[in-house]
């Protein structure tokens, strides 16, 4: 069972909402806010009584002795945990001195109540098929809606290259901007996306708009027209064959299913016992969205797999939506759940212990790198070519040094007898200017990491670098 042992500085970055809560809990802690600081016997809670702005001090827990730590505060802060919580998380992590005490009754209280919610009665098998027969008929109902939508996406996608892309103009964008939001009431939240990035692509369209600007809007059509037919033969499969739940299948997200992490763990798609490590963090914006989203990538210690986690924090709730942030240490986790995909997928998971990460571990990781410069392009290629996919594929390659290339002024790297060129992408700009002031001796039996993607103006796949890892760590360059 964890305990307040677990806590780290990196543990308590991980949990806490942004940064923000973070210095106020640091200030906190580091002037005595809390005016008594209590845990249990067996540490698995810590709690305290802070001075608030009222005459009452905020009573504020961190409790270890669930699968993932629970964090309780009387102050009405509506994040979760507030800086109270991190501030006694603070204060333990500085060697403060921690009274034993009995385990408070309210506490007790909330500790049965969410063992009854994690082991509930058993369903009679009359229960359990009422339920099966619940969910299937939301589920066929669903499905139906989503082909009705498909129509719409498919007109839109016809009307568009009938009228051809540079006809579009304030009043006709309007029109389609209702259409595309009309495709929220379907559940299509892909297809619905690709619509508005066509639109807003369109509109931005130059008077004189040049072959990329076109080509451009011609692959988003290109793309939105294959989710439809691809969907609809989705959709069609499923009814026909009468299984209509969720399944292994990235077109289930993309037509708006939203998947519980027990229904990820009853296909499968789940590892017990994983230690994974951030390779690279950024925030990126969603213009269409208009939502932040906390990118990273990460990698299996033990397989060499490539993962990513999105935290998507739309600006108009960016208060009650906790941020992410970088992480460094190597995460234990007891039941890491991934999401459908060919490659990168996306994880998840509900607690983790959090350790320094020691030399052999990146020694690990530069092992886990594809053979060759080859066997990356070609993975890369053959999930490229999918409209489904991502535009961009992470991986981890090999190479023997950088070299710049003064006829065309870009960096290569090169392994072996291979090489290919480093070029930023649109959400990474500066990187490889990163690469470039690197010094020699982190260019040395290692191993870089980044986006491999193609180039439709030279028709050719680059790697946008993200991060370099050597023998003696992580170098990000973003």
């Amino acid at each position: 069972m964890p305990t307040a042992d677990i806590i780290t500085e990196d543990f308590i970055n991980s949990v806490a909402p942004n940064t923000s809560a973070i210095s106020n809990a640091q200030k906190i802690s580091r002037t005595g806010g809390f005016i008594k600081l209590s845990r249990s016997e067996d540490k698995t809670l810590i709690f305290g009584e802070c001075k608030g702005s009222g005459k009452n001090p905020y009573y504020s827990s961190a409790d270890f002795s669930g699968d993932s730590p629970v964090f309780r505060c009387s102050c009405p802060s509506r994040q979760i945990p507030c800086k109270h919580c991190l501030a006694i998380m603070f204060d333990w992590l500085a060697g403060k001195d921690f009274s034993v005490e009995d385990v408070p009754e309210d506490i007790a209280r909330k500790r049965s109540k969410l063992e009854a919610k994690k082991n509930p009665q058993e369903d009679t098998p009359e229960k359990a098929e009422k339920k099966k027969k619940s969910a299937l008929s939301t589920a066929k109902k669903k499905l139906k809606k989503q082909l009705e939508g498909l129509e719409l996406a498919e007109n839109f996608v016809k009307d568009i290259l009938e009228r051809g892309v540079s006809s579009i103009n304030s009043t006709s964008a309007t029109q389609y901007n209702s259409l595309a939001k009309q495709l929220g009431d379907y559940y299509l939240p892909e297809p619905q996306a690709i619509m508005y990035k066509i639109i807003s692509s369109a509109q931005k369209l130059s008077a004189n708009p040049n072959d990329s600007q076109i080509n451009e809007i011609v692959s988003l059509c290109v793309k939105l027209s294959s989710t439809v037919k691809k969907s609809r033969e989705y959709i069609n499969s499923k009814l026909e064959s009468g299984e209509v739940l969720p399944e292994d299948n990235i077109l289930y997200e993309a037509m708006g299913g939203v998947w519980k992490l027990t229904q990820l763990k009853e296909i499968g798609l789940y590892k017990e016992n994983a230690e994974i490590i951030q390779l690279s963090f950024a925030v990126l914006f969603d213009e269409i969205h208009k939502a932040e989203i906390d990118f990273a990538y990460w990698i299996d210690i033990d397989t060499g797999e490539i993962f990513k986690t999105k935290n998507i924090r739309p600006l108009r709730a960016m208060g009650y939506i906790k941020e992410e942030n970088s992480a460094f240490g190597v995460h234990k986790i007891k039941e890491l759940y991934r999401y459908p995909a060919n490659i990168n997928n996306r994880i998840r998971w509900e607690s983790a212990e959090i350790s320094e990460p020691t030399p052999d571990i990146y020694k690990t990781i530069i092992s886990k790198a594809e053979k060759s410069i080859g066997d990356a392009v070609k993975k890369a290629k053959n999930e490229l070519k999918n409209t489904l996919s991502e535009n961009t594929v992470a991986v981890l390659i090999p190479f023997d040094s950088v070299e710049y290339s003064v006829s065309d002024k870009k960096s290569v790297l090169k392994y072996g007898s291979e090489s290919i060129k480093l070029a930023p992408n649109e959400n990474y700009s500066d990187t490889c200017n990163t690469v470039a002031v690197l010094n020699s001796e982190h260019l040395k039996n290692s191993s870089m990491f980044g986006e491999l993607f193609y180039n439709p103006d030279d028709r050719r796949i680059y790697l946008c670098p993200l991060a370099v890892i050597s023998q003696n760590g992580i170098i990000r360059l973003n």
